[in-house]
């Protein structure tokens, strides 16, 4: 928490609530931030997980590129 209190208020010029607040708010967006990435990966690599088992059944099935 230091850490984000030290961002939203480097020269310490805040009361300390303010600060702890802001520095509340910075830490959620930090991890939303965070979270949204992680989905994202996640989602992508089950389109490609997806894509590859779509490309081994139709090569199973005899299709493909010839």
């Amino acid at each position: 928490m230091a850490k984000f209190e030290r961002e939203v208020d480097p020269d310490g010029v805040l009361p300390p609530d303010e600060r702890a607040r802001r520095a509340e708010h910075k830490r959620r967006a930090y991890f939303q931030r965070l979270a949204l990435k992680s989905a994202k990966a996640r989602r992508a690599r089950e389109v490609v997980a997806q894509g590859a088992a779509a490309e081994a059944e139709l090569a199973a099935l005899g299709g493909g590129a010839a």
